[in-house]
């Protein structure tokens, strides 16, 4: 069975913009944080601050992985936008009538 799929292309550039603002958002945040990290393990003296530089390094970890996967679903969110907006341009210009101006006419 197969089946019909609706593409709105430019709700899809609207989800795609998101996404890439999203993962420089999550980068930015995970160096702040990765900054914060040092701070902490050297405010806080023995096994305490070496816990708490630990713990915020490894959600710094987390934050970057979450903004990689995030961009690299922005990349094929893009690639497929491109080729869906190909193939839509590739097919209107196979149509009777394509490109030229003035009111469709039945025939």
């Amino acid at each position: 069975m197969s089946y019909l799929i609706s593409i709105q292309l430019d709700a899809l550039r609207v989800l795609l913009d998101d996404l890439v603002a999203l993962g420089a958002e999550l980068e930015e945040e995970a160096d702040v944080t990765r900054a914060g990290g040092t701070s902490a393990g050297a405010a806080l003296p023995g096994p305490v601050g070496e816990a708490a530089g630990t713990v915020v390094a490894e959600w710094a970890g987390v934050l970057a992985a979450l903004a990689a996967r995030t961009l690299a679903v922005a990349a094929t969110l893009d690639a497929a936008l491109s080729a869906y907006r190909a193939a839509d341009e590739g097919l209107g210009a196979r149509l009777p009538g394509a490109g030229v101006a003035g009111r469709a006419v039945p025939r």
